[in-house]
């Protein structure tokens, strides 16, 4: 029997990729199981005999550890391999932008189902709510490299959120020239930046969501 831990996900990048990133930077070898959002049955299967607690995707086992709920999966991956804010403040400011990260990522896919194909409500929420958001963050961060001052589980999650945000919106995105510096900054990363190029790397789809509103960068 394998001793390495597992993540499971579906066959997208979605809630389960920054946990992809973080065990990749961390060194972790791991078994990654997959599955087809187009076949849900395998998963209905399995769900009732994991031995979870909470039966969702993701889920991350390693010995008698079985978690599920992304958030949970990266703080306790987090704090495992030094990935995580070490005094109060800082681990203030952290859950803070954590929870700012949701409330982004969160709108930004309700604005894409919700906008539909109308092009005007969607240019508004661009250019008002989420160019508000991105400025922000942008304050946020500062003249740090990484938004606790050191690379943290937040900068996966971070990096995740906006790298699917540029997909869609990549004009928004380079108005902000310190959020540009900040994903090539996280890209270049040696692990981050082999992993994005093996063959293992999900580029696309993003989320497992169909959206009327399509992509405006070329994917594979």
């Amino acid at each position: 029997m394998s001793t390495k831990p597992t993540v499971a996900y579906w066959s997208v990048r979605g809630r389960g990729q920054s946990i992809r990133y973080l065990l990749k930077y961390a060194g972790v070898d791991f078994n990654e199981k997959r599955y087809d959002p187009a076949n849900k049955e395998t998963w209905y299967t399995d769900k009732p005999n994991l031995g979870l607690d909470i039966p969702k995707l993701p889920y991350y086992m390693d010995g008698d550890i079985k978690l599920s709920q992304s958030l949970v999966i990266m703080r306790y991956l987090a704090r495992k391999h030094g990935l995580v804010a070490r005094d109060d403040p800082t681990l203030a400011r952290q859950e803070m932008v954590e929870q700012q990260l949701y409330d982004m990522f969160k709108g930004y896919i309700t604005a894409l189902i919700d906008t539909g194909d109308d092009d005007a409500k969607w240019k508004d929420y661009c250019t008002g709510t989420l160019m508000q958001q991105l400025t922000l963050l942008v304050k946020f961060l500062g003249d740090k490299q990484w938004l606790t001052g050191q690379l943290s589980y937040v900068d996966f999650l971070a990096y995740e959120i906006l790298d699917g945000m540029r997909a869609y919106v990549p004009p928004v995105v380079d108005k902000c020239p310190t959020i540009k510096q900040y994903l090539d900054r996280f890209e270049a990363l040696p692990p981050i930046k082999a992993y994005r190029s093996s063959s293992e790397f999900i580029s696309w789809p993003i989320s497992g969501m169909s959206f009327k509103r399509e992509p405006k960068i070329n994917v594979k």
